[in-house]
């Protein structure tokens, strides 16, 4: 079944019938019917839905619902044309809040004020036919690129970059879905994304555990994979307590007396629970991130080469019988050792698409990858697409 990337857009505007800066009076009413919304909702390789304020049924100026609009929405198209208080209010928290995918739009003749004057604007003219089809293409464009390309729109996230701290839990993704590529070469072979949380994932069989280099894994109650995965695979009692730190404990005697490992080093464990409650039936614990003193984590330098480390482990005569043919990997160093997704990621995939096209007799047919909100999602299909040459086939849906 194909598998459409679904996406919610927040139109930003006045609605009614109103007048410009100039006197005109405008129905936009018309311009989201006629020209907004057929841009955006027929856009073939996205499924996105439009909501306008007042369509929300909340009262007040500026409230909630709104808010949460403007932060969780993927796309916003912000009509300048009138140049309102409230639209320009609402431009500004988007742009503090979300980095990429803000359109904006205005009426021709509209100019914009001294302090967004730089900002790229689509022109429309509601009464000209071959003007308001040129603006429909654009707007298309626009919100395409903007989700495939995930650049940056907001002169604050350009800015300020990586020191403005958001809480995007609203940005999550909830549900567990699966989007495939076969691979030209090997057929047989898929790269795949699997989004939501990792505790919905149960169709690998190792789960690849993103580590330091001293393989110390994280406390049970840190924001991580690898306390996650501690916790999954510990024996609890009825309470949830701990009573057997099974994961932690084999690796750690794994270890011995060594303190750590070199760079994109392996360590297979068993999963203890995870066995039972996802399927898991192997941990690859590679050494992804090193730490510094005074500074804390930081991903290794060569980040894909932990990839090709954790395949070629899996294909080492050890694990021959053991039945391994999927495997899931987060996001390598991108969580508490602080690297950048969007550099990351590609090293990923093309480490991924490598090894199976090398050793096409491998015994992993699926290599999953992670992705646990939007904004990471948007970065994985954008690098699958340029790799169109050696994919083959559509997007497809799985369960």
């Amino acid at each position: 079944m194909n598998k459409i990337r679904e996406a919610r857009c927040f139109i930003i505007m006045p609605f009614g019938e109103k007048q410009d800066v100039s006197g005109k009076t405008i129905d936009f009413d018309m311009v989201y019917d006629y020209l907004i919304k057929p841009a955006v909702e027929n856009i073939r390789e996205f499924k996105i839905n439009c909501f306008r304020s007042d369509e929300i049924s909340e009262a007040g100026w500026i409230h909630s619902a709104m808010v949460e609009h403007i932060f969780g929405d993927e796309v916003a198209i912000v009509d300048l044309t009138t140049l309102n208080p409230n639209v320009f209010y609402e431009l500004g928290a988007r742009h503090a809040l979300r980095k990429h995918v803000t359109v904006l739009i205005r009426h021709k003749g509209t100019n914009n004020p001294f302090n967004i004057s730089g900002f790229r604007v689509i022109n429309y003219d509601h009464e000209n036919l071959k003007s308001a089809e040129e603006a429909k293409q654009q707007i298309a464009e626009f919100v395409s690129n903007g989700l495939r390309l995930q650049n940056t729109d907001s002169l604050v996230h350009e800015v300020l970059g990586d020191r403005i701290s958001i809480n995007c839990a609203s940005n999550r993704i909830k549900k567990c879905d699966v989007f495939e590529f076969s691979l030209k070469k090997v057929p047989q072979k898929k790269i795949c994304i699997v989004t939501g949380d990792i505790r919905g994932v149960k169709m690998a069989d190792i789960w690849v555990n993103s580590e330091n280099t001293n393989m110390q894994m994280a406390r049970f109650f840190d924001r991580s994979i690898s306390s996650i995965i501690r916790y999954l695979g510990a024996r609890r009692d009825s309470a949830g307590h701990v009573e057997e730190d099974t994961i932690a404990n084999e690796l750690s005697g794994v270890m011995g007396h060594h303190e750590s490992v070199p760079s994109a080093m392996v360590i297979a464990t068993g999963s203890g629970e995870l066995e039972k409650t996802h399927n898991v039936k192997k941990i690859f614990h590679v050494a992804s991130v090193e730490g510094m003193v005074g500074h804390g984590y930081r991903p290794i330098a060569n980040v894909g080469s932990c990839v090709t480390a954790v395949l070629s482990e899996t294909d080492s005569s050890k694990f021959k019988d053991e039945g391994l043919k999927t495997i899931l990997f987060p996001p390598l160093g991108t969580g508490t050792g602080g690297g950048k997704s969007r550099e990351i990621i590609p090293e990923l995939i093309e480490s991924a698409i490598a090894y199976l096209e090398s050793n096409p007799l491998s015994v992993i047919e699926r290599i999953y990858f992670l992705a646990h909100d939007e904004e990471t999602l948007g970065i994985y299909h954008h690098v699958l697409n340029q790799q169109k040459e050696v994919l083959a086939g559509d997007i497809i849906e799985s369960s």
